[in-house]
This record gives C-alpha cells, sequence and structure tokens, in this order.
C-alpha cells in the first residue's frame, strides 16, 4: 500500500492511543510516550506483514507451506507479538477505527504472487525470521512493555487466556478436520438432531476475518484441503498458525458454518492416538490467477488451439442476471474452464499441474459440443454431457467498433431490497472507448411497510464519478429524512483510453497509464464479450 496512506492510519492509531490515555483516569507510571506507542503498533504491524506473506505463500501453494506457516508462529511466540497484536486491535476497536492491515495483506500478497518464481520469497521468509532483521523484539524492545501498560490502564482490553488441559488421563481418539466432516456427514443428510457432538479433532489456527477476533480450525495439505474449516468461539491468538488438537463440542452439526463451542487446546497430547475413522475426500485448493498466466503471446500456442466456446443462461436465483460459461477447446481434445485471461497467456502445462479439476474432455456432436469433467486429481469422471456451446470466431487484426455497449444485473428481491447495476463501455471508430457504471441500492417493500426507505447510487464515466446515499426512516414522532450530496470523486482517467482487437484480445490502454489485456470476441447481433461478460449493442 502507499507509504503516505500507511503513515496518515499509524498516526491516527497513535493519536487515539494517547487520547485514550488522557482521558482514561491515572495514568501508569511510567506512562507510555508517542514512541513507545509507535514501537507497539509498529511490533503489530510487523507481525501482519508476516501473516499476509505466509498466507500468501500457502495460497500460492509453496511446497514447505506448513514448516513456513510454523515457522511464522515460532516467530510470533519467540517475540511475544500476539499480546501486541491483540492490544492494537483492540485499541482500534475501542476508537471504531479500522487498521490497514488489510490492505498489507492485499499488497504483500500481490507482492509475493508477483515475483518471477513465487517460491523464492517464501523460502526467503524461512531464513529472515531466524535474522536480526526480523528480531521483533531488539527492534521493538519496548512493545510488550507499552501494551501491559495499556492493559494496567484500562485503555485496552486484556486479551482472553486460551482455555488449555494438559494431557487427558483417559487418552483418547483424534479425529482429523476431514474424519470429522465425514463422520457428520450422514448426520446431515439424515436430519440430525440439533444436538453438540463431543469430539476431539486436530487441525491448524488460522484468522478467519483480517483484524477481528475471529478463528478457524483447517486441515491443510498443502495442494489439497478439508472441504469446510471449523469456526473456533474463543480468542485463539496465541495460537496462530499452530496444528493444535482441541478437545471441543460441535455445536450443531446441521449448521452451514460449522462451531466448535467449549473448546479447549490440548497442550499435552501424549496418550492420544490417532482416529480410524473415514475422512471425506479432501479438495484441490484454487490457485492464484497469476500462477497459470504466462506472458502475452506464450500460453497456448495456434497450433494447439481449437477455438473458443460460449453458453449464455439466465440465473434468477439471487436475482436476475445474464450468465456464461467460456471454455477453450484444445486440438489434443481437452477443454479448460477457467478463462479469466486470454488464451494465449494461458499456461496449460502449469494449469494440468496445479489445477487439474478444471480441465474438461470435449467432442463435437453435430454443431454442439459434448464435455466430461475431471476431478481433483485429473481423471475423467462421470458421463459425457451435452453442451450448449457455440464456437466463437475471433476478432480481425485491427477490428473497430462504433456504438455504445452495456450489462445489466439485478442482485436481491424487490421485498427484501437489492442492488441494480449496470456497466457500459463505449467504443468508437477512431480507436478510442470510455467505461461508466450505474448502481442502485434500495431497502425493499418489506421495509416500506414500516415507514422506512434507504436508498444509495454510485455512478462514474470518463468524467469522473459519484455516489449519493439518502433515506427515511419512520419512528414514533414522524420521519425523518436524510441526503448526503453527491460530489465527483476522480477526473475519470482510469475509466477511458485506447483500445485494440486482435484474435481474442482486447487491449485496453487507459488515460491514467494502467493497462488491461482482456479476453474478447464478437457474439451475436453485434455484442461483444470483454473480459468476463458480454455486452449488448444499444439500438
Amino acid at each position: 500500500m502507499p507509504a503516505r496512506k500507511w503513515a496518515i492510519a499509524m498516526a491516527a492509531v497513535l493519536g487515539d492511543v494517547l487520547a485514550a490515555i488522557a482521558t482514561a483516569g491515572p495514568a501508569p507510571a511510567p506512562a507510555p510516550d508517542a514512541a513507545a506507542i509507535g514501537q507497539l503498533v509498529e511490533a503489530a504491524s510487523l507481525d501482519a506483514m508476516a501473516e499476509a506473506s505466509t498466507r500468501a505463500c500457502l495460497e500460492m501453494g509453496a511446497p514447505n507451506g506448513a514448516a513456513l506457516e510454523t515457522a511464522y508462529a515460532d516467530w510470533r511466540t519467540r517475540h511475544r507479538l500476539a499480546l501486541s497484536r491483540s492490544v492494537v486491535m483492540s485499541l482500534a476497536a475501542r476508537q471504531h477505527r479500522d487498521l490497514p492491515w488489510k490492505d498489507v495483506s492485499t499488497a504483500m500478497r500481490d507482492r509475493v504472487l508477483g515475483e518471477a518464481r513465487p517460491e523464492a520469497p517464501c523460502e526467503a521468509l524461512m531464513r529472515d525470521w531466524a535474522s536480526p532483521t526480523m528480531d521483533a523484539t531488539a527492534l521493538y524492545p519496548a512493545a510488550e512493555p507499552t501494551a501491559r501498560a495499556l492493559i494496567q490502564a484500562q485503555v485496552a482490553h486484556a486479551p482472553s487466556p486460551v482455555p488449555t488441559v494438559g494431557a487427558l488421563p483417559g487418552g483418547g481418539q483424534v479425529l482429523s478436520v476431514a474424519q470429522l466432516l465425514g463422520l457428520i456427514e450422514p448426520l446431515q443428510r439424515a436430519g440430525a438432531p440439533r444436538a453438540g457432538i463431543p469430539v476431539l479433532v486436530k487441525g491448524r489456527v488460522r484468522r478467519w476475518l483480517d483484524d477481528r477476533v475471529s478463528f478457524q480450525l483447517v486441515q491443510d495439505e498443502g495442494a489439497f484441503q478439508a472441504q469446510r474449516p471449523l469456526k473456533l468461539r474463543f480468542d485463539a491468538e496465541p495460537l496462530l498458525g499452530r496444528e493444535v488438537v482441541l478437545r471441543a463440542t460441535l455445536k450443531d452439526p446441521r449448521d452451514y458454518v460449522l462451531e466448535l463451542d467449549d473448546a479447549v487446546w490440548v497442550s499435552d497430547p501424549t496418550g492420544l492416538q490417532a482416529s480410524s475413522q473415514p475422512a471425506q475426500a479432501l479438495r484441490r485448493k484454487g490457485v492464484p490467477l497469476q500462477r497459470v498466466l504466462a506472458k502475452p503471446g506464450q500460453g497456448l500456442p495456434e497450433k494447439d488451439f481449437a477455438g473458443v466456446v460460449l453458453h449464455g443462461y439466465a440465473d434468477y436465483s439471487n436475482g436476475s442476471q445474464w450468465r456464461e460459461d467460456v471454455r477453450y477447446l484444445l486440438r489434443d481434445g481437452s477443454a479448460y474452464s477457467r478463462t479469466e485471461m486470454p488464451p494465449d497467456q494461458l499456461d496449460a502445462a502449469r494449469s494440468r499441474r496445479l489445477e487439474p479439476q478444471l480441465w474438461l474432455r470435449w467432442r463435437a456432436a453435430g454443431d454442439r459440443y459434448e464435455f466430461q469433467a475431471q476431478n481433483d486429481q485429473g481423471a475423467p469422471e462421470g458421463t459425457w454431457e451435452a453442451g450448449q456451446h457455440r464456437l466463437m470466431r475471433p476478432w480481425a487484426a485491427g477490428s473497430r467498433l462504433d456504438g455504445y455497449f452495456s450489462r445489466s444485473a439485478f442482485y436481491g428481491s424487490l421485498f427484501t431490497g437489492g442492488t441494480s447495476s449496470t456497466r457500459s463501455i463505449r467504443f468508437q471508430k477512431d480507436g478510442r472507448f470510455e467505461r461508466s457504471f450505474h448502481s442502485l441500492s434500495g431497502s425493499g417493500s418489506l421495509a416500506a411497510v414500516q415507514g422506512t426507505a434507504i436508498y444509495g447510487s454510485a455512478s462514474g464515466d470518463g468524467k469522473g464519478s459519484q455516489s449519493v446515499a439518502g433515506g427515511t426512516v419512520g419512528t414514533g414522532l414522524g420521519s425523518v429524512t436524510t441526503t448526503t450530496a453527491p460530489h465527483r470523486k476522480d477526473d475519470g482517467a482510469s475509466r477511458r483510453g485506447s483500445y485494440t482487437l486482435s484474435g481474442y484480445v482486447a487491449v485496453l490502454r487507459y488515460d491514467d497509464g494502467h493497462e488491461e489485456r482482456l479476453l474478447s470476441f464478437p457474439v451475436r447481433d453485434g455484442s461483444v464479450f470483454l473480459g468476463d461478460a458480454s455486452y449488448t449493442l444499444d439500438k
């Protein structure tokens, strides 16, 4: 994230802490000063960045993922960073302020994935945590004393201790997360009663939501993971990244989010044995797009490529929208279903290795096609199924368009409220384009019956963007109406520029300097497929 944005956010947190100390009553002796509090915030932020880097490596499928996560847990335990992290999060919550750690996580993830050889920074992390550059105790010696002083001054909440038990005298059978899911699967199908199930379960502790006291237990086996995580109902900050055994009660086996209630960490698993219970099949983890992305022109060779096929259909499951299924056909009889990049940027060899479940078999059936899926191991699965896909032709080199193209959707319902949105793009014959959007949200007829109507709208085009919100709330004393005045947020340079069309690629060069290279082809009746959707020509 930009250094200026980070500095402003940290300065605001620092100011909030000093203000809280000033109004909290008698200060601890000695009272933490700005420099000491700054060290506390920086220590917590270093931990957040290390966690984000670890998460990026796990998402990328680093071969040393388990060892890396354990090394991260050992590093933060060695430098007592769980306390610093908890106190800073408590301070931010008290001041109703969002910390910039989510932005940090995104920036670190993009940095790792942007490496030519993404494994390299993950290997470096293992070395860094044992080096002076990541010695948080030496870098921020005032962090831990400051955290304890702020707790003593009742400016920050003390973190809840992890519920812990030592060795279990009677021993026990420990389930993996996948085994637990396999155990309750028949209960879910049979409509099991809402009753807790006592379990001993082993998994790795991960944060569920950034900057929140929210954790889950997962089973991660490199490229594979359990199909669902288990939500923890206690503050597991000190256990973050560790593989642990918990004694708990599965709150309700029928819930979509499975929660472990009354969980206790078994700190000494001596005498416990692994269960022989059959496990639910693990699922292969998805990989980031960057992992299967080649440089332009270095993806699928033209000699191996048979074409692009498309099937569109209406989806009314959550409103109303038009969806499309795009697949790439290869001459060897295989097909690919993840089409977030133009075909000349698909690294097919790496994709087949990392995400075989996204590949299929295809064969012609008259003017249509039949497909057979593959499982997570890349083996054919199921029967051949008829598709409704049709072959799409590419753009002729140097093609030009002249017209206004749009796509609309509605999410939600008229009863409970929803959002209608329209995305548009205007192409000109001179090679220029301009994107625009408009969305309108409303609270729906249910709220209107109670005298309440909340709305918001946002729009943007090549001149800029704006938003407005307002509404009327019914009360026992009448109605209260508020509206925010619309205002321009930018000059629109990120939505206008020049374009080129060739083959199955549209290149959009924006006036603000960034560029998009998108899958594109003509569809029907003058419509255009761009990126992930078709845009209809407005006549």
